[in-house]
């Protein structure tokens, strides 16, 4: 028979020393921050993380600085509070538990709303020809969560405006080889920054 050098109980089990009640009771589920702060855009409601911003719950983003520290652990979030339910390593009693966090929400503009606000483009795709809803579908399909983009009427088919030209180059890639069609890319110089040539892009597509 072992003892629990916290409370003196007896029993045929220790973990680290501990019965299992007061295993239950000094260790803990989970390990939060005593704040966390997390940024929205003001725009598109879209919240960053890490380097990217995407559609979600902030419930998401803060269950992303909590550390889990036992298994089969269910985390519910209830304004500034993290409530918990699991198991402790070498424990086979649930136990719950209650913390406490200071959430700050602070809210800019992404850069994608920035751009749109400005009615600033960073690539052109031109369709030409005969312009299907297949494809029409695609590229709206494609754009819609990675960029914003905005589409002109012009003679002899459409002009794509593009807020990030990598994707839209992506895009022109996929149209190509889905589709087989003929592209042509051409840059035009259109600022510096930070002393380096900015290029816009403008991308030729034709769907005859």
């Amino acid at each position: 028979m072992k003892f629990c050098f916290i409370c003196g109980k007896k029993t045929e089990k220790l973990i680290e020393g501990y019965c299992e009640d007061c295993y239950n009771k000094n260790y803990s589920l989970i390990k939060i921050p005593k704040e966390i702060n997390v940024i929205k855009c003001s725009k598109c409601d879209r919240f960053k993380s890490r380097n990217a911003w995407i559609d979600g719950e902030i419930e998401d983003l803060i269950k992303n600085d909590i550390k889990i520290l036992g298994g089969n652990v269910k985390i519910r979030i209830e304004g500034n509070k993290i409530f918990a339910t699991g198991f402790l390593r070498d424990s086979k009693k649930s136990k719950e538990e209650t913390c406490e966090t200071n959430i700050k929400i602070k809210k800019i503009l992404c850069p994608n709303c920035s751009k749109k606000l400005g009615d600033y483009f960073e690539s052109t795709i031109q369709l030409r020809g005969d312009v299907t809803e297949e494809i029409l579908d695609f590229i709206d399909e494609k754009f819609r969560e990675k960029t914003f983009y905005k589409i002109e009427r012009v003679k002899g088919g459409l002009n794509l405006c593009i807020g990030n030209k990598n994707i839209a180059n992506q895009v022109a890639e996929e149209l190509k080889r889905r589709y087989t069609l003929e592209i042509k890319k051409s840059f035009k110089l259109f600022t510096k920054k930070d002393g380096k040539d900015v290029y816009k892009c403008t991308i030729l597509i034709r769907c005859d």
